[in-house]
This record gives C-alpha cells, structure tokens and sequence, in this order.
C-alpha cells in the first residue's frame, strides 16, 4: 500500500469502527434520524443505479447485493431486541450481522480506492462504481440492508403506544 492509500485506509477503519462499536450497543430510537437514513440510502443507490451501472455484469451485482441485503436486514431485524416500554423506545442491534455488512462495505471502498490508484497511472477514466460486479454487489447489500434493516425499526418502533386498560 503506498503512502497515499494510508489516509483513505485510516479514515475508513476509522468510520467503521465507530460504526461497529454504535451497533454493539442500545440505542434510542428517533423516527426523524431513521427515515432521513432511508431516504438518503435509498436516493444514492438510484443516484448510483441510474448513472454508473451500465453493463449486464453490474447489474447481476446490484441483483445479487439487493437480493443478500434483503435476506440479511430481515434476519438481523429478528435479532433485535427491543425496550419498547421505555420512553423513548429502545433497540440493540445483532452485532454480528451489522459489523460484517459495514466490514465488507468498508473492504469494498479500500478495493476501489487500490483500484483507482492503480488506473492512475494509465490513461482513462476511473470509475470505482462499475470498477467490478462485485463492488456493485456489495454496495447494493450495504444499502438494501440498512434500508430493509431501518424500514423494519420505523414499523415495529414508530407505532403509536396504547396505555393499558383493564378489561
């Protein structure tokens, strides 16, 4: 790795351990941050779908992320434990699942970056989007499974809460 990856590699370790330590605890449950989350996720993968996948091989990556993020945002959304009681609400994430999709999110932006810095010294354009299939694979899982992930907490958190009657 050279010298000038060293900073693009800190400051993803960085952020990914921030992320990574953020799921191993409780966290308190903000409709507002959760819908801006969606919302943003899921205007860059149109940004991304719409103006850099242009070949077949991409888009059977973007299939295959989508397809593995929602399989994998469901499953880590029934391993969530829940203070729903509790005002405001409350939630912990499945560590595991989490950390594993931003490691290999984070894994996949080291790629584009040694790519990018290997196309340098060739002429041409860089395109870290549609550099593989497997890197438009594995951003289409990190953003169908945050989105299926945070779709899941606004359903079964951002419920009204009924007060107890006796019946």
């Amino acid at each position: 790795m050279t010298s000038r990856l060293i900073p693009i590699a800190l400051a993803v370790v960085v952020v990914m351990a921030f992320r990574v330590r953020r799921t191993m605890s409780e966290q308190v449950y903000r409709s507002a941050t959760i819908w801006s989350r969606v919302v943003l996720l899921s205007l860059l993968g149109l940004f991304v779908l719409v103006v850099e996948m242009h070949s077949v091989t991409s888009l059977a990556g973007v299939a295959v992320g989508l397809i593995l993020g929602l399989v994998l945002g469901g499953y880590s959304l029934r391993h969530t434990a829940f203070q729903k009681s509790v005002d405001p609400p409350r939630y912990k994430t499945n560590p595991y699942i989490g950390a594993v999709v931003v490691t290999l999110f984070a894994v996949r932006i080291l790629y584009d970056a040694m790519l990018a810095h290997a196309r340098i010294s060739h002429p041409g354009p860089v395109n870290p989007f549609a550099a593989s299939w497997l890197a438009a694979l594995l951003y289409f899982l990190f953003v169908a499974y945050w989105d299926v992930y945070y779709i899941g907490l606004i359903r079964l958190l951002g419920q009204p809460r009924r007060p107890h009657q006796p019946g």
